[in-house]
C-alpha cells in the first residue's frame, strides 16, 4: 500500500515540476530568428579603464552585410563618426582585431539580461563596458 502512495504521489508531482521548469526565459532567439535583433538599438556604456574611474557615452548598433555581423557607431567613445564591427552568434560577441581612428581595439563580450558586458582592449588600455539599453 505504501508504495501505491508514493507512485500517486510521484505521477501527481512530475507533471508539475515540468510546468515549473519550463517556464525560465532564457536570453536566446529561436530557431530562424536572427541572433543580431537583441543587439540593435541605442545602448548607454559605462566604460571602465583598468584602475581609473569610469565614464558614460552612448553607443548606437544596426545590422551589417553577414547574418553574424553588427556595426557599433561610437565604440569606445571615438566619435559619432566612428564604426566598429562587432561578430555575434547568439549571445557570443566577439570585436575582432581593428583600426578605429589609429586606435587598435579588440575584445570579446557577451549579452545577458538585456545587458551587453564587453571586455577589449584600446591600443594598451584594457578596458570593461556594461552597456544597457535606452
Amino acid at each position: 500500500m505504501k508504495i501505491s502512495a508514493y507512485k500517486s504521489l510521484a505521477t501527481m508531482l512530475f507533471p508539475a515540476m515540468l510546468l515549473i521548469s519550463s517556464c525560465a526565459k532564457d536570453d536566446t532567439t529561436g530557431p530562424g530568428a536572427d541572433d543580431r535583433d537583441k543587439y540593435v538599438g541605442t545602448w548607454s556604456c559605462k566604460e571602465t579603464p583598468a584602475g581609473q574611474p569610469s565614464v558614460t557615452f552612448t553607443i548606437d548598433i544596426s545590422k551589417a552585410g553577414e547574418s553574424d555581423t553588427l556595426i557599433v557607431n561610437n565604440f569606445n567613445q571615438l566619435g559619432g563618426g566612428t564604426q566598429a564591427i562587432f561578430l555575434v552568434a547568439g549571445n557570443s560577441v566577439t570585436i575582432p582585431t581593428q583600426s578605429i581612428t589609429a586606435v587598435i581595439v579588440a575584445g570579446s563580450g557577451f549579452y545577458s539580461a538585456d545587458k551587453l558586458n564587453l571586455n577589449y582592449s584600446a591600443d594598451s588600455d584594457q578596458l570593461t563596458a556594461i552597456c544597457t539599453r535606452q
